[in-house]
């Protein structure tokens, strides 16, 4: 698949970081899995991910968590 943003790369399977932020709260969630643009490094997260990620920040912010940093382990 071509990159849709640089238009030039190719989006090849790997890993991300991804950070949320809300007011006070920082989570940061690695290896993350995801398709990343070999030219322009834009990345592409399955809407599956995306839903648990939510998810996720979300049982921590309920939770009383500021700031937490984990690695990405899908519930799947």
């Amino acid at each position: 698949m071509r990159c849709v943003i640089c238009k030039h790369g190719e989006v090849k399977p790997g890993s991300v970081t991804v950070t949320f932020e809300r007011g006070e709260v920082t989570i940061v969630f690695k290896d993350v899995p995801a398709k990343v643009c070999d030219n322009c490094g834009e990345k592409y997260i399955e809407e599956s991910v995306t839903k648990e990620l939510l998810a996720k920040a979300q049982e921590l912010i309920e939770n009383g968590t500021q700031v937490d940093i984990r690695k990405f382990q899908s519930a799947a």
